[in-house]
């Protein structure tokens, strides 16, 4: 496991259990709705735009993140 900071996130669809990933781009299920992750900071690193993140992170969906 990694510590990560959420720096900015957007609001989108989608439903399931909080804290679960629904897809590809980093969507997590929240208790209503859903967040997309924007910009993260990985611990001790610079803050990164989501794609950059998952250039070197394998997250298939369904995985719980929180």
């Amino acid at each position: 496991r990694e510590r990560v900071k959420v720096l900015r996130t957007i609001l989108a669809e989608g439903k399931g259990a909080p804290g679960t990933i629904l897809d590809d781009r980093l969507t997590v299920a929240c208790g209503e709705g859903a967040v997309k992750l924007v910009q993260l900071q990985r611990a001790g690193r610079k803050p990164m735009q989501a794609e950059e993140f998952l250039r070197g992170v394998s997250l298939p969906p369904e995985t719980g993140i929180f």
